[in-house]
């Protein structure tokens, strides 16, 4: 393995591998958060408007469709060109997507047209989606110095708070000065026009970026296909922990749309609260980071926050719903997020360290596609469909409790396994 780069470099490379996370997850996020407002636009339904956000949420995750797609291609991209080389393609081809999203005329004015070109806009966008994690994520390995690696990887999961938190918090100052005609007829398309005015600044990075690691490094040479395997239960287990990530992930930022159409709650309100609860998590990055450091057995950071979150859940998503208001969407939001940033460095650490490290790119990238794909892109459009069919919104709080307990299961799989590849040396 080539040793990490110089320090002064580490923050350029920093910048450069989370700049795509940061615009796929903040239009995701944009996405999310306004999914009310798009489905009004593109998707209005004589059913209600739980439906309406039904319909949008699955068009949304019909971009999740392509990502294995990206990972595959440019997996092998990399694997030929760099993953540097991939990265300034797959940035580029997201600003295409998030282009489409903010110019796409209503319904009312286009017809079936409107929501077919938001499907290709998700197709574009979930395409180069797939391909961006895997280069990304094992550029920040490489960057880290060691016993920091940890906290490098999991910078990727971070900038996904931070998206959060910059959409949500663009989400509240639309949803203050503008009218409620307003924000649902034109309101909601700002914060993708505002997105696209941070790529031009993306690619510049990304190049600096591709020449500080280009520094003694060639061409990548092909792999023979024999290098571009893991064990089979060590794939599973990675699977699974992306598996269960995805899930409470995309239970957590379904938070809005959760309080506005299900709960009904202003937007306003609805997105103070998510602000609130990922402003704090924000917070907690560094104590997370420190906790990394500093615990001399990474199970309790893999065990305790995920089971708290399971025990709190419940009572939690009970208290949002009997007393619906900021007060609980703050408590709900709050938990939930700070204690999935403390268990995030470990274990983005001990997924990474788990792989064998020469086809590191393309394992991770092909395994995170497939359960984004196929978890991210389902989980919020089926908890909706299952919140109108049994009419219980308490069906988003019974699904984070299992699945948050699953995850503990699997990361203590995943835990034996890194300790057993620690000890053979190979990490």
């Amino acid at each position: 393995m080539s040793s990490s780069p110089a320090a002064p470099n580490r923050a350029l490379i920093v910048a450069g591998a989370c700049a795509g996370n940061l615009l796929e997850f903040y239009n995701f996020l944009a996405y999310a958060f306004f999914a009310p407002m798009i489905a009004a636009s593109f998707f209005p339904s004589s059913q209600g408007k739980i439906m309406a956000l039904f319909y949008s949420l699955v068009t949304f995750g019909v971009g999740f469709v392509a990502r294995p797609l990206g990972a595959f291609v440019f997996g092998r991209y990399a694997l030929r060109r760099g993953d540097r080389a991939a990265l300034m393609l797959t940035f580029s081809l997201m600003a295409l997507g998030s282009l489409l999203l903010a110019v796409t005329p209503p319904a009312s004015q286009i017809g079936i047209w409107a929501p077919g070109l938001i499907v290709v806009a998700r197709l574009v966008q979930g395409f180069s989606e797939g391909g961006e994690v895997g280069p990304a994520t094992t550029m920040l390995y490489q960057a880290a110095p060691e016993g920091a690696r940890g906290a490098y990887t999991a910078m990727q999961s971070f900038t996904q708070v931070i998206a959060s938190f910059i959409a949500v918090s663009l989400g509240l100052v639309l949803s203050s000065i503008l009218s409620h005609d307003a924000l649902y007829a034109w309101g909601w398309r700002v914060p993708f026009a505002l997105g696209l005015v941070i790529v031009p600044f993306g690619l510049l990075l990304r190049r600096y970026t591709v020449a500080a690691l280009s520094e003694g490094h060639g061409t990548a040479e092909p792999l023979p296909p024999e290098t571009l395997k893991a064990p089979v239960w060590t794939a599973f287990l990675v699977f699974g922990a992306m598996v269960t990530t995805t899930v409470s992930t995309y239970l957590r930022t379904f938070g809005v749309s959760y309080a506005v159409s299900v709960l009904g709650l202003p937007a306003n309100i609805s997105m103070i609260g998510m602000a609130i609860g990922l402003g704090i998590s924000m917070l907690a990055i560094p104590v997370a980071f420190k906790f990394d450091r500093i615990l001399g057995d990474a199970r309790i950071l893999l065990v305790v926050p995920g089971m708290l979150s399971a025990l709190l859940a419940v009572p939690l998503y009970r208290y949002a719903i009997l007393s619906p208001g900021l007060a609980s969407q703050a408590a709900l939001n709050t938990t939930m997020f700070v204690l999935s940033t403390m268990t995030t460095v470990t274990t983005w650490k001990i997924i990474q360290e788990s792989l064998p490290s020469v086809s590191r790119t393309y394992i991770f990238g092909i395994l995170y596609a497939v359960a984004i794909s196929v978890f991210g892109g389902a989980t919020q459009p089926l908890i909706t469909w299952f919140i109108h069919q049994s009419g219980s919104p308490m069906t988003a709080g019974y699904a984070m409790v299992v699945d948050l307990v699953v995850g503990v299961v699997i990361n203590l799989g995943l835990h034996r396994v890194w300790v057993a590849r620690k000890m053979s040396g190979a990490v």
